[in-house]
């Protein structure tokens, strides 16, 4: 199976900063870093930013603040970056990439190892649930960072890579019905909403675990049923002469 989210993680990567449109112009990175010591210096001004997001809020913090604790001068912060949103973009950005990178690896373990249903379904709840935590930052990623057209492309393509690679384990399965897209695609959905609430709801500990086995075990069971419909049309399928 071609791994699609291990090309899209590469493609992201190296693409750190993408060009916004003229709308979203004051939301974006004002340039890429060019240099090693450039691309060193956006780093610790985002993970500085970042850090600041969490224990501060959005509006604790200011960019004023940002470039004095990078330990960088506020005219070397606007070089790249021209206002708050446009860290909020670039760190939202970044987290794309990285969960790019985090389900391409586990991605290609699972085509090589051809598992179950329940094993894919297991592994994408996990997955996610690595990729989702409580922390103020990551609330603020997804409630306060500009919907830009070229961030939301960028999710899209992830979130498009992923599915296309849980249709390919849906129809080596029996379980793509007449379009393993579409029910991959909302078997994604689901998965990504439901983890988002056991998230909010059991942060930490035991609950937390129970959640999780019982979202596995819910999603699976509301396949089963169509599951064992769709192998049993195939195997009659298979049954009929000619």
């Amino acid at each position: 199976m071609t791994n699609r989210c291990e090309q899209y993680s590469h493609h992201v990567n190296s693409h750190s900063v993408l060009p916004m449109s003229r709308t979203a112009r004051s939301a974006a990175p004002r340039k890429a870093p060019a240099q090693r010591r450039s691309a060193e210096t956006v780093e610790r001004i985002l993970d500085t930013a970042a850090r600041l997001f969490d224990e501060r809020g959005y509006h604790g913090t200011t960019t004023n603040r940002v470039a004095e604790e990078a330990g960088v001068s506020v005219g070397s912060l606007y070089q790249y970056f021209p206002n708050k949103d446009s860290l909020l973009v670039a760190l939202a950005q970044r987290h794309l990439a990285e969960t790019a990178e985090a389900f391409g690896g586990r991605l290609v373990e699972l085509a090589a190892a051809a598992p179950s249903l329940a094993e894919v379904t297991r592994s994408l709840i996990e997955l996610t649930l690595e990729r989702n935590d409580t922390s103020q930052l990551h609330a603020l990623l997804f409630t306060d960072a500009p919907r830009t057209p070229e961030l939301v492309a960028q999710f899209e393509a992830l979130t498009g890579a992923i599915v296309a690679e849980v249709a390919g384990h849906l129809r080596r399965t029996g379980a793509g019905g007449d379009d393993p897209e579409r029910r991959a695609a909302l078997l994604v959905a689901s998965v990504d909403a439901a983890v988002h609430d056991v998230v909010r709801r059991y942060p930490v500990g035991d609950a937390r675990r129970a959640a999780v086995d019982d979202l596995a075990d819910w999603v699976l069971h509301g396949l089963a049923p169509r599951i064992r419909s769709t192998a049993a049309a195939q195997s009659e399928r298979r049954k009929r002469p000619g």
